[in-house]
């Protein structure tokens, strides 16, 4: 037998989950192939969970029957007393029918999650099916604030019941219902204690007035809130969104300056949070065309940053050293992001901790990728000594440079469902619509 025929008969003696890859980009093919992969995964809780993600997003492209069809044959394949992974999945059946407007399916679907009630045998567990539905209803605007068992699902079951009014009134273009409907839910919102919850519901009342063209609306809504829902609420995206880019820019530089006075007093090693915060606002001033500011705030980043206290090196100081490469890069070019680039891999590879280690290096090349250096990202990959790991950034760079043949080369040398599911996922932020937005 010729080499020839000897690797064809190889691959097929290897089961379909190493070698059944995607030849193109369709995002579809993609997660049909990730729900393939889960299906292959022996272990019944195991697999539904893997799958969940990619049934969802394909319902969310509008292929709902065939998303619910993947729902119901997992549901037939989870034994009952996996209530869990079976209240979830029968959830993102409900979720799938609500988002389509099905509401008797939904209801067959959460009668399905209620069913597994009786496999609750433990003190601890029992109610738990039960809550679980109770909170769908609750989350999506479907439970009477009557029916809630506490005073925090009785304030959210009020708030989405009017939020899903409102998106009801906007569907019919029924602009009166609509604006009763974001009043009631403004009015509910500033009545909530926990300041993160109002805060949220505040951003999801401005963005409704914002939906409607309702700037009267939306100023005398901002009269009424406190000077801290004030700020929080009101980003430089949002000011933006309300035709207000002076006062957005001027936002933006508040926030500069305050993350700025952070780093120079900061007492933890999270010193890349309020950095990472720097460069979305500096994202933000080259999207509104002021590259000049955000050049001459960068500068000053930089010139400052010798004197930030450092409290460990590794993962912390590399994701520092890349937001700032990424920043350069946006403002001066990728030649000038080099010297940062390099400081943020050393810094990576220097952690202690392995996944913390691999995540810092992973991203380091995916910054280099970004930023025009794919092929040598490429190269830098295949020489990663983890070979799980060196699979899986090679395979999104390939799918990254749309080098389709020597991505499916990568992907047979999985090693498990498990593997080939999680690998396809990542893929799946490189192709076109997959992106984080």
């Amino acid at each position: 037998m010729g080499k020839a025929a000897k690797r064809v008969q190889k691959k097929a003696d290897e089961p379909a989950w190493k070698t059944k890859w995607p030849r193109n980009g369709d995002l579809k093919t993609w997660f049909r192939a990730m729900i393939r992969k889960c299906d292959a995964i022996p272990d019944d809780d195991a697999a539904a969970t893997a799958a969940h993600l990619p049934i969802e997003h394909l319902a969310a492209m509008g292929c709902v029957n065939e998303a619910l069809r993947h729902v119901n044959r997992f549901l037939r394949r989870l034994p009952r007393q996996e209530v869990v992974a079976t209240v979830r999945m029968a959830e993102l059946g409900a979720k799938i029918c609500l988002n389509a407007g099905d509401l008797d399916r939904m209801e067959h679907y959460l009668a399905l999650a209620e069913a597994t009630e009786p496999f609750n045998t433990r003190k601890c567990d029992r109610g738990f099916s039960l809550n679980s539905v109770r909170e769908f209803r609750s989350d999506n605007g479907l439970l009477d604030p009557a029916d809630a068992i506490n005073e925090n699902q009785r304030v959210i079951a009020q708030f989405e019941r009017a939020g899903r009014h409102y998106k009801l009134a906007i569907a019919a273009a029924e602009r009166e219902a609509a604006n009763t409907a974001v009043a009631e839910m403004l009015n509910i919102a500033r009545r909530v204690e926990n300041e993160r919850l109002r805060q949220s519901y505040l951003r999801r009342v401005i963005s409704c007035y914002v939906e409607l063209k309702d700037a009267q609306a939306v100023k005398r809504c901002l009269r009424g809130f406190g000077k801290s829902d004030r700020h929080k609420v009101l980003t430089a995206e949002t000011l933006v969104s309300l035709g207000m880019k002076a006062e957005a820019i001027a936002r933006t530089r508040q926030d500069i300056a305050r993350e700025l006075k952070e780093l120079r007093e900061i007492n933890n090693p999270n010193i890349h949070f309020p950095v990472t915060s720097i460069r979305r606002s500096l994202e933000f001033l080259v999207g509104q065309g002021a590259k000049d500011e955000a050049r001459r705030w960068l500068h000053r980043a930089l010139k400052e940053l010798p004197n930030w206290p450092v409290f460990e090196y590794g993962w912390t100081t590399s994701a520092v050293y890349r937001s700032l490469a990424h920043a350069v890069a946006m403002i001066d070019g990728p030649a000038a992001a080099e010297n940062l680039l390099k400081q943020a891999t050393t810094d990576a590879k220097a952690e202690k901790r392995s996944d913390f280690r691999k995540g810092a290096v992973d991203a380091a090349l995916a910054l280099k990728a970004s930023i025009g250096g794919l092929d040598e990202a490429i190269d830098d990959a295949r020489k990663l000594r983890s070979p799980t790991q060196r699979r899986k950034k090679l395979a999104t760079l390939f799918a990254k440079a749309r080098r389709w043949g020597e991505l499916r080369e990568v992907l047979s040398e999985v090693e498990s469902p498990e593997e080939a599911a999680e690998v396809a996922w990542w893929i799946k932020f490189e192709l076109p619509g997959g992106e984080v937005r």
